[in-house]
């Protein structure tokens, strides 16, 4: 059962009887986040429409499928498809087993055949720390030999990191909005809500946040490629020693995801996958639970609760007081406990459905984990009521407030202009910035963290507000579709200058641009020619270097004629030299495998 055909029958079952409006009625009058969950609770309770939790445990009938898959792909030299499939293998195996051997036996081979020399020989290395079946002793003592000969032969050119520099914010950090320039100020406007202005003009180029999330989130089509924790894309993956879903790239890393969520997580995940939650729906939940771990104990986070709440509204809203001093920043659970939640403008239909996905959260916590477990009997109540309206609040603010991570990921052809989703986080600073549909900045993240960069992609004056970009662009989308997007997932009306001003899409602008002057336009051309814009999309990172800083130029030079094609061109190029010092994807990491869990429904109500 998915979390969705969760929802359409107990809509069915109140329709039949006649009790949607009275329903409707009642929940809208109720108050609290944790007033509406609990009475959603109920109905479902008394509708007996709980889904159950599904077991799923090691398999080495089944690690041995997806060895046979992986060595089908293998001998057809689908060697990305291969490394899935025995990654598959590594997670059902049990922990240390001759099967969890051999995946990562046959894991090395693909590493070899794709010259990834070093990988191949840490695999190695770590099959033979193992009790490892004798029998491939001498294969594998051969294929370390070859890697070693191969590493020999390899001569590695230096690469300059003069890019990093790029990268990198110039200005000193705010003393209050730890991960933000000092040239930007927080306000807050009745209009606007809380947004982000310019104290300095700020130039083109300019790196103006730096921010690190509260938690990742790695999306379940990126299982198989990254760890699970830290997002790094190493290929030597290991996995959770019970859950058959996680991999990560160190022990370290392991051991705080289970610190901080897994522990409840992983005899969850089965049943997390199967119910195809969303990604928003799923860090609601994650969000929760790492709450509580930052917490010693319930009264400590009931504590940062109220002080949260009562700073709502006031220019300390999201602040945490550290020593003497008030400080804004991800790490810090306040700062994600007060995102807005838009509830004035949900209607009561949204609501309910929230609040059924919260109260599914709630009964697998209740009675498939200890999460709510207290050593004061006396406090259960309040812990629950606690955990209810944190889980509806969280389902509230991720559609609005939280970020996807996207990389650009290599073509078959060698291009590097399509981009591969990975995973989504909570960015407090972030989430203060508002949209527009012609935004002054960009965000980029490190490939393999949950670091963000937000840059200056236009020139911004001192008193100007920073613009972001939510997805809907003029250059790519008219307004009433654009309007229309940003209606239905935040809750507000679009006002930007490409609103405003109906600006042209991209293919249109050419007929309604500004006069600009020719020998403007023969530099720019001249400049970005196709050579250059080729080897950019090919992933030249020398050429992204070299055109960077008069790219950035150019951009501040053609701002006055916006909108433009030359503009939008030289903005575009910028993002692409911003995407390859990010890093990039490279080919067959988008070659993803079909797969389901293969579990058995036991309910452990």
């Amino acid at each position: 059962m998915s979390i969705d055909s969760c929802y359409e029958g107990v809509i069915a079952k109140l329709t039949s009887q006649d009790k949607i409006k009275q329903i409707s009625q009642e929940l809208f009058s109720l108050q609290t986040n944790s007033e509406r969950v609990l009475f959603v609770y109920k109905i479902l309770e008394d509708l007996n429409a709980f889904p159950t939790v599904t077991k799923m445990k090691k398999n080495n009938d089944l690690s041995l499928h997806y060895r046979n898959l992986g060595n089908k792909c293998f001998e057809q030299t689908k060697y990305y498809k291969a490394w899935q499939y025995y990654n598959l293998s590594l997670l059902n195996a049990t922990p240390n087993s001759e099967k969890y051997c051999l995946a990562l036996s046959n894991r090395s081979a693909v590493f070899y055949e794709l010259n990834k020399y070093k990988e191949c020989l840490q695999d190695i290395s770590t099959f033979f720390s193992l009790e490892f079946p004798q029998r491939l002793t001498e294969k594998l003592n051969n294929r370390k030999e070859m890697c070693n000969q191969a590493l020999s032969k390899q001569t590695e050119g230096l690469k300059s990191d003069d890019f990093q520099n790029f990268l990198e914010m110039k200005s000193e950090k705010d003393s209050r909005y730890l991960c933000a320039s000092s040239k930007l100020k927080v306000v807050n406007t009745e209009e606007m809500g809380r947004h982000v202005i310019a104290k300095e003009d700020i130039k083109v180029g300019e790196v103006i946040v730096e921010e690190n999330p509260y938690l990742t989130l790695l999306l379940k089509t990126q299982y198989l490629f990254c760890c699970n924790y830290c997002l790094s894309r190493s290929l030597n993956l290991l996995p959770c020693d019970e859950c058959c879903f996680c991999l990560y790239c160190s022990k370290e890393c392991k051991e705080k995801a289970k610190q901080e969520f897994h522990a409840i997580e992983c005899p969850l995940m089965a049943t997390l996958v199967e119910m195809d939650f969303t990604k928003l729906e799923l860090l609601a939940l994650r969000t929760v639970l790492k709450a509580r771990h930052d917490h010693d104990n319930w009264d400590d986070l009931f504590k940062t609760i109220e002080n949260a709440e009562a700073n709502i509204g006031t220019e300390l809203q999201g602040h945490v007081q550290i020593d003497d001093k008030w400080v804004y920043d991800s790490k810090y659970y306040a700062s994600i406990h007060t995102l807005a939640t838009n509830l004035d403008r949900r209607s009561i239909s949204d609501i309910f459905q929230k609040s059924v996905t919260a109260v599914v959260f709630l009964r697998f916590l209740k009675f498939n984990s200890n999460f709510l477990k207290t050593e004061n009997e006396d406090q259960s109540d309040k812990v629950f009521k606690c955990v209810a309206e944190l889980l509806l609040l969280h389902l509230m603010t991720t559609p609005t407030n939280m970020h996807g991570i996207s990389f650009n990921t290599e073509s078959e052809i060698g291009t590097f202009v399509d981009e591969i989703s990975v995973a989504s986080a909570p960015y407090a600073f972030c989430s203060l910035i508002n949209h527009s549909c012609a935004p002054n900045v960009v965000r980029f993240n490190k490939l393999g963290t949950g670091s963000m960069s937000v840059i200056a992609l236009r020139p911004i004056k001192k008193g100007m507000q920073i613009f972001d970009n939510y997805g809907p662009h003029h250059a790519l989308e008219g307004r009433n579709s654009r309007q229309a997007t940003l209606k239905f997932q935040y809750k507000f009306n679009c006002l930007c200058e490409a609103c405003v001003n109906n600006w042209p899409t991209y293919i249109h602008l050419s007929m309604t641009a500004k006069k600009i002057p020719a020998k403007l336009v023969r530099s720019k051309n001249n400049f970005l020619n196709e050579s250059v814009i080729d080897k950019l999309q090919k992933g030249d990172i020398d050429t992204a270097s070299k055109i960077y800083k008069r790219l950035c130029v150019l951009c501040e030079i053609l701002e006055p004629y916006a909108p433009c094609v030359e503009l939008c061109d030289c903005q575009e190029a910028l993002k692409q030299c911003l995407a390859i010092f990010s890093g990039l994807v490279p080919y067959g990491n988008n070659l993803i495998i079909n797969w389901k869990p293969v579990t058995s429904n036991e309910s452990k109500n």
